[in-house]
């Protein structure tokens, strides 16, 4: 009995695994926001084409969606975690970070920065971003000006259950960023995020993504995935 659980396991494992590594660094929410919609590129463009605005980062928190599996799976998963070997995790996390910025007698204007990585990013040291590579698409993080409910849809992994949720700060029950197709707290609510150790502009802040200890390393579904990367800029910032 224990050897036909093993194998079922064992194989369920393999499946599943192959799904994780089928996640790529895709757009895979591009029915979800319009093309006029979504997130910016932050690159050297974007940071010298704001025109005057100034934004100033000033709080911090870890976002959290599902990974999309298979009918079942992450039934599967808890499964062949207990019985056989550890698993990928379930949830999809990214790192974000809010700003505002005052222009003229115009009310702030609110901007997210979204940094997460995913399967088929390799990050570089800052000094060699920008190095021509023929193999590699640059790791870029991502600036939603004003948006929330676009923010968080920009890091769900499909259309099935766009549902996002604030992982850190820890909040008991679960507090929901986007749920049933609305953003569920439009206004900023203190305790859905943490105090950037200190205010940072978007240069400043973009440079810390190539600055973890996930950098230089392959992606890998257990070893050093999007939960590691996020917790590192969390700890870090």
């Amino acid at each position: 009995m224990q050897d036909t659980i093993l194998a079922v396991s064992t194989a369920s494992a393999a499946v599943l695994l192959g799904k994780y590594e089928s996640l790529r660094n895709q757009n895979l929410n591009s029915d979800l926001i319009g093309p006029d919609d979504r997130p910016l590129l932050v690159n050297d463009a974007l940071m010298n084409g704001l025109q005057g605005r100034v934004y100033k980062f000033t709080h911090k928190a870890i976002w959290g969606c599902w990974i999309l599996l298979p009918a079942g799976g992450h039934t599967a998963r808890d499964v062949v975690n207990t019985l056989v070997v550890t698993l990928p995790p379930t949830e999809h996390w990214a790192f974000v970070a809010r700003a505002e910025c005052k222009a003229s007698d115009a009310d702030p204007q609110v901007a997210y920065f979204i940094a997460e990585f995913c399967n088929g990013n390799f990050i570089k040291p800052k000094e060699e971003v920008g190095r021509d590579d023929d193999d590699a698409v640059p790791f870029r993080a991502k600036l939603q000006e004003r948006n929330k409910a676009h923010a968080a849809l920009s890091i769900v992994q499909g259309p099935s259950n766009p549902d996002v949720w604030v992982h850190s700060p820890e909040l008991r029950p679960k507090r929901y960023v986007y749920k049933d197709k609305q953003l569920c707290s439009p206004a900023f609510r203190e305790d859905e995020w943490a105090p950037m150790k200190k205010p940072m502009k978007l240069r400043e802040l973009n440079d810390c993504i190539y600055d973890t200890k996930c950098t230089g390393r392959d992606y890998d579904a257990i070893n050093n995935n999007c939960q590691d990367f996020s917790v590192a800029l969390f700890n870090k910032l």
